[in-house]
């Protein structure tokens, strides 16, 4: 409690801004819940499992209205990156574990080797969705 009151102080003694008191106060706090839980910061983001491969959508319309996405699995390794330190707090104060789930999304993409969905309808036009690995 001593570190944050001293950032507090400094706060409103004008020594440091706002923005700098939540950088320093957030660093406070993580550097706190690493300690409680016994993992730092570095150890959880090393544990998260390199995605390889891209996610297909593909669209084929008999109209000629076609459709080719490709977002790359990357981007899923990159949402606890990209998450802000408060909707991450949050999803944690909840049990729910982003580098678990990106690991997890990993094994699952491991074992699978078909379609997510394909389709062929009636009319010529064809959706295929699938990991490209």
């Amino acid at each position: 409690m001593e570190e944050r009151e001293r950032i507090l102080n400094m706060l409103s003694e004008g020594k440091i801004s706002v923005k700098e008191a939540e950088k320093l106060l957030k660093a406070v706090g993580d550097k706190k819940e690493s300690t409680k839980k016994g993992t730092s910061i570095k150890e959880k983001k090393s544990s998260v499992k390199k995605l390889d491969g891209k996610l297909k959508i593909i669209v084929e319309s008999e109209d000629g209205d076609n459709v080719n996405i490709s977002v790359p699995l990357k981007l899923a390794g990159m949402v606890g990156k990209l998450m802000p330190g408060s909707a991450k707090e949050e999803l944690e104060n909840e049990g729910i574990d982003i580098g678990a789930l990106v690991n997890g999304l990993g094994d699952a993409i491991d074992d699978f080797d078909e379609d997510i969905v394909n389709i062929n309808s009636s009319d010529g036009d064809k959706v295929r969705i699938y990991i490209e690995k």
